[in-house]
């Protein structure tokens, strides 16, 4: 499974990057009701399989576009009953999280996963996929706190200026903070920590498993 000299096809990068930006958009908690986002899983692949450009393009450009365009417009005027033109500023500052989340998991890539993710991929197995899991899930932890910190200094301030937002899933953790006293900012830190702890998680290890099979389809056909 040796795809360091092979070159996909721009066709297929294009496709991918297209793709994992649409089902980004979809708004997991608003459709389950669970408090999660889950909204860079594919970013993440698309990360891991082409690198940090593809991922930046994905998370980032095609993210503002279709956020601006999708969630923006649609999402928050049908499922949530807010104005569009008050909300996209405050989608648009968020995207920091996810430039947070993408240099993150590329620096920590291309420096711990190479020796390990060589073995895994010359010989995908059980066992040499387990030598891989320490480091995802130290990468898991330090993405969860980059990215706490990140939307909390974020929600902090929109907090101070009074700018509108919708409802978020720790915001329920935030109330019980706030209630104990407890900094707007370290409230709106530590809040996000039970949130992002299974987020980060399921995108870190979800955007591996979705990057396997975006490889096999961009070098092996």
């Amino acid at each position: 499974m040796d795809y360091s000299k092979k070159k996909p096809a721009l066709w297929k990068i294009v496709t991918l990057c297209l793709v994992s930006a649409i089902l980004n958009q979809v708004p997991f908690y608003a459709v389950t009701g669970i408090p999660l986002y889950l909204d860079t899983v594919f970013t993440i692949a698309i990360l891991f399989s082409l690198g940090l450009i593809p991922a930046l393009i994905t998370g980032v450009f095609l993210h503002l576009l279709f956020v601006q365009l999708l969630l923006v417009n649609v999402v928050h005027q049908f499922v949530y009953g807010t104005d569009s033109a008050q909300m996209h500023i405050t989608w648009h500052l968020f995207t920091l999280c996810i430039v947070v989340e993408i240099l993150l998991v590329y620096y920590f890539h291309k420096r711990w996963l190479k020796g390990p993710e060589a073995v895994f991929l010359a010989k995908p197995t059980l066992s040499s996929f387990i030598g891989m899991v320490p480091l995802l899930l130290m990468l898991t932890a330090i993405v969860c706190i980059a990215v706490s910190i990140t939307g909390g200094i974020i929600g902090f301030f929109l907090t101070q200026y009074n700018a509108p937002r919708a409802y978020a899933p720790e915001d329920i953790f935030k109330v019980g903070l706030l209630r104990n006293n407890m900094s707007i900012l370290a409230s709106a830190i530590l809040s996000r920590i039970p949130i992002n702890i299974v987020d980060r998680f399921l995108v870190i290890f979800g955007g591996y498993g979705v990057s396997l099979l975006y490889r096999k389809w961009l070098f092996y056909r």
